[in-house]
């Protein structure tokens, strides 16, 4: 799983547009591309953005890591 797809899988589970994700600290138009894998984000931007969420920072990349670990055992 890259960022983008956590970040659009968060996103959806707190029941958020993407303009209400990007909180006005990227774009809607680059957040969005960032959910597609297109741009990526810089770490703080990514964490201003969960900050602003209240999600926990550990929590998602432990979600992040775990996700990449389970491909490469299945590799």
């Amino acid at each position: 799983m890259t960022i983008g797809e956590l970040l659009k899988q968060t996103r959806q589970s707190l029941g958020l547009t993407q303009t209400e994700m990007a909180a006005g600290i990227v774009s809607t138009s680059y957040y969005s591309k960032v959910e597609r894998n297109i741009h990526q984000i810089s770490a703080d931007e990514l964490i201003a953005i969960l900050n602003r969420h209240h999600i926990d920072n550990a929590s998602f990349f432990a979600h992040l890591s775990s996700s990449n670990s389970q491909k490469k055992e299945i590799l």
